[in-house]
């Protein structure tokens, strides 16, 4: 029985620490690095104006985006056929 609750308890200790490094390399897929000396300039700003880097990083980036044309994948009438939204999707396209 002591063996089984040892057997039990490193199993646990493994699915556990398999676990939290799972999402540790999950949450590095979100970070960028940016050059420190940018990053102290825009701590100066964000510290101005009572915000935080994160959020004029966003900002910019969202900007970025949004002034950079982007030309999705085609969608094939097979696609369209197979699911119908998929006409909607470009019938939105077109009014914009």
């Amino acid at each position: 029985m002591v063996n089984n609750y040892k057997r039990f308890i490193e199993k646990a200790k493994s699915t556990a620490s398999e676990f939290i490094s799972s999402r540790s390399e999950e949450r590095d897929e979100g970070i960028i690095e940016l050059n420190p000396q940018y990053y102290v300039e825009l701590k100066a700003i964000a510290d101005m104006q009572h915000t935080t880097v994160q959020a004029i990083v966003n900002g910019i980036i969202v900007q970025y985006l949004a002034s950079v044309p982007y030309e999705s994948t085609p969608i094939s009438v097979d696609q369209k056929e197979d699911n119908p939204l998929l006409y909607l999707d470009g019938i939105c396209k077109l009014e914009d």
